[in-house]
């Protein structure tokens, strides 16, 4: 699943990081060129127009996580450059560099990556005549220590919010909100690379009956059981979403030649291990519509509900295509 919230943010933190870095790194340039400093100004030039060239390039091919490690791994090798180039004149900018790789990469990587800076400078670096070794190594460590708490908590945070803006806090299946991002991903895929794609419309037969008979608490207890039973059953990239009371969506955006063979698989295991409490299976009934060219999620949706309208008129407990 792509999930645009995260890629939202991720690019916002780009984006902001960039200009910081940009607007911090310029005055630098002009100093060290009006100084004869031109080996350092060079290099400052580069890092400005390798960001640059970085953010622009994740904004239009919206490759957020790669680009975030890319430039990761290159203001880390700027800085280690410069420090080596500059000596003590550039040491201080070890420091926001080695905490700005923690807003672009996950914690455990920015470990990793400023550690092989770190190593790099103790090895390569003469600004140890100056300022103490010792120190250099224990103040980077702290600081590394501490925004790696800071950055592994937000994470943790951030998964938080994701969960609860996806996820139907009822039954634990995605919600409308992620179904409307999940859609729109998928038509941008299929409209790509052509692949066939298919979205079913899940209806629970009768289930009026059973919140009539038992209550709604058992009745919420069977749309659990539903859930559980019909994620046990679908492959690892299909989603399955709640549209609405006793109405589920699911979007399988790899599929094979057998979906009419999954579908009825699908349909037959969930009538063998949903029951009410008399122990009286459970039927579910299904419209299937499957992509083509032009398709939009409002028409997808629309075939797939035909679909499960005549399904329903046909007996329930059935599987019907939509005829493309």
């Amino acid at each position: 699943m792509i999930n645009q919230l995260q890629e939202k943010y991720q690019l916002s933190l780009l984006l902001l990081l960039s200009v910081v870095a940009v607007l911090g790194i310029s005055p630098f340039v002009v100093i060290r060129y009006l100084a004869g400093n031109f080996t350092a100004a060079i290099i400052d030039i580069t890092l400005i127009l390798g960001i640059i060239t970085l953010v622009g390039y994740a904004y239009y091919a919206k490759k957020i996580r790669r680009v975030s490690a890319v430039i990761a791994i290159f203001i880390n090798a700027g800085v280690v450059t410069i420090v080596i180039a500059n000596g003590i004149d550039s040491f201080l900018w070890i420091y926001p560099v080695f905490a700005s790789t923690f807003v672009l990469v996950k914690p455990i990587e920015a470990l990793g990556i400023n550690a092989v800076a770190g190593v790099t400078i103790v090895k390569f670096s003469n600004i140890f005549t100056t300022i103490s070794e010792d120190s250099f190594i224990v103040t980077n460590l702290m600081l590394s220590l501490c925004v790696f708490v800071y950055a592994s908590h937000s994470a943790k945070q951030f998964r938080l919010l994701e969960d609860l803006n996806t996820t139907d806090p009822l039954t634990g299946a995605f919600n409308r909100r992620a179904m409307s991002s999940d859609m729109q991903a998928a038509l941008i895929n299929a409209e790509h690379d052509g692949i066939k794609q298919w979205l079913a419309i899940l209806d629970l037969d009768y289930f009026k009956r059973v919140n009539d008979k038992f209550g709604h608490a058992v009745g919420d207890q069977i749309l659990k059981d539903f859930v559980a039973i019909t994620t046990s059953h679908i492959g690892k990239y299909d989603r399955l979403y709640r549209f609405g009371g006793e109405e589920f969506v699911l979007l399988i955006p790899e599929s094979s030649n057998q979906q009419q063979m999954f579908f009825d698989s699908l349909r037959t295991a969930i009538k063998k291990e949903l029951k009410n409490p008399d122990g009286e299976a459970i039927t579910v009934s299904f419209g299937v519509a499957d992509w083509v060219p032009n398709t939009t999620a409002d028409t997808w949706l629309q075939r797939a509900d035909e679909a499960l309208y005549l399904a329903k008129d046909r007996g329930r407990d059935c599987v019907v295509f939509s005829d493309s």
